[in-house]
């Protein structure tokens, strides 16, 4: 299959559209992010797809601490990045993480807003491993699955579900 034709299919906007699986926050680019020519160098947006991430998981309550405390580690083992447009150093970004899989992976799609335009959109898989064997584990806690299950449904029934 051709990597055009597979990108095509992971982009697709079928995912949960559930608000509550939707986190939002704002970033202004610092100098020491930008290259030489001012662009954001090409390593730095995913400290910017972190600030989205940290935002989702603390909502269901399992940030990187929540993880260390159950003797988990949730590795970054996929990424696929497309880079539309630069952003550049003193721009305001805003960066939405949207979980789309929860139940045996953590998987994230992003998109780097600049001025409302799209600039920018990624997606990370995560999976679950015991930090002292380093083996991997199968699925999601299900208190996590419980916790954005409870949030998908007490959002469903505001009237601005869709995100």
């Amino acid at each position: 299959m051709a990597k055009a034709e597979r990108l095509g299919r992971l982009w697709q906007k079928g995912w949960p559209r559930n608000r509550a699986l939707l986190a939002r926050v704002s970033h202004r680019v610092p100098f020491q992010d930008a290259d030489p020519t001012g662009a954001v160098w090409h390593g730095n947006y995913f400290r910017y797809y972190d600030l989205a991430r940290v935002a989702l998981l603390d909502r269901f309550e399992f940030g990187y601490r929540a993880m260390a405390k159950r003797g988990q580690l949730w590795p970054i083992v996929d990424t696929e990045v497309r880079y539309l447009k630069p952003v550049r150093y003193g721009d305001s970004i805003a960066v939405e993480a949207r979980m789309v899989e929860w139940e045996f992976r953590l998987r994230l799609h992003y998109r780097v807003l600049l001025d409302d335009h799209l600039i920018n959109e990624a997606i990370t898989v995560q999976v679950p491993v015991d930090a002292t064997t380093d083996r991997l584990i199968v699925g999601a806690p299900d208190d996590l699955i419980e916790r954005i299950e409870r949030a998908c449904l007490s959002a469903s029934g505001s009237h601005d579900q869709d995100a």
